[in-house]
Parts: C-alpha cells; sequence; structure tokens
C-alpha cells in the first residue's frame, strides 16, 4: 500500500512542479510591468459564438493600483482607479458611480495588471498550448504566443476563467468566459510598457452637474 501511494505522489509531482514554474513565470512578467499603455478593442459572444457587442478604446495602467480605462466607440464611458476607489463617469448619463477599488475590479484584467499580489493567492495558474484556430492570432508563429489560464480560487468571482496571451515579453490580450458561457476577448494593439506617467491620469474630478452615486 504505501508504494502504491509512493508511486502516486510521484506521478503528481511533475504536474505540480509545471503549475508553480507556470504561476511563478507569470508573475515574474506581471511584477516586470509598472506601466502599460495600450488600444484595446473589445468583443463580447454568446455561448453559440454569436457576437453580442463591441466596443474599443485605450487604457493605462499603473502598479499599485491604478488604472484609467476609456471607452471611445460605440459610447464613451470613463473608468478611472486612484489607489483607493473607482469612478466611472458615463458622460450620455451625467451620472459618476464611485466604488471601493476591490469591490469595483474584482479578478478582472484591470486588477491584475495592476495589483501587487501574487497570483497563487487568488488564482490557479495553468500554461496552455497555443491553439490558433480558436484564437485570434493564427497569424503569428505558435512558437512566439504563450498563453495562461487563471482560475478564480473565489467561488463569487464574476468569470470562470480568464486566459492571458503574451508574445515575448509584451502583452497581447485576455480571453475571459463568464457563468452564462459568455466570452469576452480583449485585445491589444500599439502597446507600450513601462512608460512614465503624468499623476493626473489617475485623477478624477467629476464636472459640474453630474450625478454622483456612491456604492458600498
Amino acid at each position: 500500500m504505501k508504494l502504491h501511494w509512493l508511486l502516486f505522489l510521484l506521478g503528481c509531482l511533475p504536474n505540480w512542479l509545471y503549475a508553480a514554474q507556470s504561476h511563478e513565470e507569470l508573475n515574474q512578467f506581471l511584477q516586470s510591468l509598472q506601466t502599460v499603455y495600450a488600444q484595446f478593442n473589445q468583443k463580447l459572444y454568446n455561448e453559440s459564438g454569436q457576437l453580442l457587442e463591441e466596443s474599443s478604446g485605450k487604457m493605462y495602467v499603473q502598479r499599485p493600483n491604478q488604472f484609467r480605462w476609456e471607452y471611445l466607440q460605440p459610447y464613451n464611458q470613463l473608468l478611472v482607479a486612484d489607489g483607493k476607489q473607482v469612478w466611472i463617469y458615463d458622460s450620455d448619463l451625467e451620472q459618476v458611480t464611485v466604488k471601493a477599488l476591490n469591490a469595483a475590479l474584482g479578478k478582472t484584467p484591470a486588477f491584475l495588471l495592476s495589483r501587487n499580489r501574487k497570483l497563487e493567492e487568488d488564482f490557479f495558474v495553468n500554461k496552455l498550448p497555443f491553439q490558433p484556430k480558436i484564437t485570434r492570432f493564427e497569424l503569428i508563429p505558435k512558437d512566439e504566443i504563450t498563453r495562461f489560464e487563471l482560475i478564480p480560487k473565489d467561488a463569487e468571482a464574476q468569470f470562470d476563467s480568464m486566459r492571458i496571451n503574451l508574445q515575448g515579453d509584451t502583452i497581447l490580450g485576455f480571453e475571459l468566459l463568464d457563468n452564462l458561457g459568455q466570452t469576452t476577448h480583449i485585445n491589444f494593439s500599439q502597446v507600450r510598457q513601462n512608460l512614465r506617467f503624468r499623476k493626473s491620469l489617475f485623477k478624477f474630478t467629476p464636472p459640474a452637474g453630474v450625478d454622483i452615486l456612491k456604492e458600498n
């Protein structure tokens, strides 16, 4: 019986080591990103693969816990995290919603890029083989793409899994699968990493006359 258990543990050891190497590899990459600028294209698909919504804009991220996410098409919306809370400004509604940082971010891509926590504190991490037929990167040689899957440990997370795609030391984008089977693809272009940003990017002053809603 002891021999069987020993063989079982030895069989599990390579998988455990591979998982540990995966999250350490991704940890090192994310920790190397002090700032990130990119333009983004965001598409939401239903469980049948039908496109439901498409938007685009630009984003700025700075560690720790600061980001500016600007939707420019097909509507204008601004999200600014100042390190303590998140301001969500909808110019069409003339309304600003203020949320506590952790409550607003959950375990989203903005949270992942701006936080200082180790991945293994919140996620199970797997390194995935490149599959060009199911991604947007089929024209890029597969040996240049690295893909990781992150599965939240929190049962109340906003999504079931998140994938991050890298090309060398550049971030390409994310894929998120939610509880309804919907998939969100966020693809980056014009990526610039570790630039110096002006402080005003991560500060928000509500315009005069807008409604301000605060959420705990």
